[in-house]
């Protein structure tokens, strides 16, 4: 019974409902690669001092960052600058995915397929949220 009871909670926290857009999200030395082809392109959202810090392509920061604003299907990527802390960012508009332990230098590129808005938020460190405006 608590068996069952676990599986349903898992699929309701952690796979989409129907209708939900797609997030496609690349960790490991595959988005490491994706990062090193586009730096200078794409925004870059750094986690750094346990804030988010917004990083446009042409490397102006705004520090402590609260939002940011992407086009559906455009890659941006989420870089942990921490010398020592690991994060747990999550989205939790529709808890399609999360990085789990991403550890200092690691890197993580995110797509998102259509309009709307998501909650981005690290697990570990509360203070840690950023709102993402995916347009068109």
């Amino acid at each position: 019974m608590v068996r069952i009871f676990a599986s349903l909670l898992v699929s309701l926290l952690v796979i989409p409902s129907e209708g939900v857009a797609a997030t496609h999200v690349t960790e490991g030395d595959e988005a490491r690669k994706l990062y090193a082809a586009d730096k200078g392109k794409a925004q870059v959202l750094v986690q750094k001092n346990k804030v988010f810090i917004l990083r446009a392509p042409d490397g102006k920061e705004t520090p402590k960052s609260d939002t940011i604003t992407v086009k559906a299907g455009e890659r941006f990527y989420i870089v942990n600058e921490e010398d020592t802390f690991v994060h747990n960012v999550y989205d939790t508009t529709d808890s399609s995915w999360v990085l789990k332990k991403q550890l200092p230098a690691n890197v993580a590129a995110v797509i998102f397929d259509t309009t709307g808005e998501h909650f981005l938020r690290c697990a570990i460190h509360p203070i840690m949220k950023i709102d993402v405006h995916v347009v068109q």
